[in-house]
């Protein structure tokens, strides 16, 4: 099989296009005195400072458009990101952390050389 993409490619762009680091944490749900969910997060074993880029999202692009998750809520996505290499481990109820700001992800997609892996993502307020 002929592969499109070097697999040196990735890693010698890691310098100098995946500029930004990210730490992917899952939460652990507990209860406060009156049931309420409060959400304790952590980093993510084996998912700490990677190598990403980051970018906002335009407001009029396709890529913003309004998603609904299984609770009925309503997002829309404001930023994307871009880890060179595949996570399988990384799901939408999961964070990003990218230069102190926190990120919601909304969806995973892999590309289909299996050595990208983008999300899009909603910027915690």
């Amino acid at each position: 099989m002929v592969e499109l993409i070097h697999p040196r490619m990735l890693s010698s762009l890691t310098v100098t296009f995946y500029v930004s680091l990210c730490t992917i944490q899952e939460s652990t749900p507990t209860r406060d005195a009156s049931g309420q969910p409060i959400l304790a997060w952590s980093d993510l074993a084996g998912h700490i400072d990677l190598p990403c880029i980051i970018a906002p999202i335009s407001p009029g692009s396709p890529e913003a458009a309004e998603m609904h998750r299984p609770d009925g809520t309503i997002v829309k996505a404001t930023h994307h990101l871009s880890l060179p290499d595949i996570y399988t481990s990384i799901f939408p109820d999961m964070r990003a952390v990218v230069s102190g700001v926190n990120f919601d992800i909304l969806s995973v997609e892999h590309d289909s050389h299996g050595t990208l892996t983008r999300f899009r993502m909603e910027v915690v307020r």
